[in-house]
């Protein structure tokens, strides 16, 4: 187990994580951690009245609840997008007198999710592997990979439904004219699997 900066212990899966890869700090660049276990401060004005930094649990929604997660490590700047200097403005919690933000800034970076395991942890290699081959497709390139595999989820369907109408009335011209439209095929996008954005970038699920 590691221990969280201001949390209580998070529950690390013994799955080896440093042969992934270390951060600047010497830590693993990806972990696998039980999701009831990890908790993070969340800066606000409580019902109580007090204006302060609280833990609270990352994962609070069902999909996560009870299951293992695969986390990557990013960059203070990666996930806030901004300098310590410009976070203390932009992330100011609401209805706060204090100078406090919704969370503090991640000087040490931060985990994030990548992967929710329905059961126990398999397939690591392969998820690490898929997350960096499309790492640095750019947004149109995403774009453009989900609409030919649209595409060409429409071209299927098209052409079984005509074969479809073929089996229920059988016509030979149209039997050569389907089997040319088969040829069809689905180009890079086929490759990369794409389920909409990939791996979510925010924790939370």
């Amino acid at each position: 187990m590691i221990v969280e900066p201001g949390s209580d212990l998070v529950t690390h899966h013994p799955t080896p994580m440093a042969r992934f890869g270390l951060n600047p700090h010497g830590e693993p660049m990806w972990r696998i951690v039980y999701a009831d276990s990890v908790k993070r401060l969340v800066g606000g004005r409580w019902p109580d009245g007090k204006e302060e930094y609280r833990l609270a649990r990352t994962y609070q929604g069902k999909g996560a609840k009870g299951k293992w997660v695969l986390e990557s490590w990013i960059s203070a700047l990666e996930h806030t997008g901004c300098t310590a200097e410009d976070y203390l403005i932009k992330f100011q919690a609401p209805k706060c007198v204090t100078t406090i933000q919704s969370e503090p800034y991640p000087y040490n970076g931060t985990y994030v999710q990548r992967h929710i395991f329905i059961g126990e942890p398999t397939g690591v290699e392969q998820l690490i592997s898929k997350w960096h081959s499309e790492k640095n497709i750019t947004w149109a390139e995403r774009r453009r990979l989900k609409q030919e595999m649209l595409d060409y989820e429409q071209q299927k369907t098209t052409e079984n439904e005509r074969y479809r109408l073929r089996d229920a009335q059988p016509d030979p011209c149209g039997l050569m004219m389907l089997a040319k439209q088969k040829s069809g095929k689905v180009g890079d996008a086929k490759k990369y699997n794409l389920p909409g954005m990939s791996f979510g970038q925010m924790q939370g699920a």
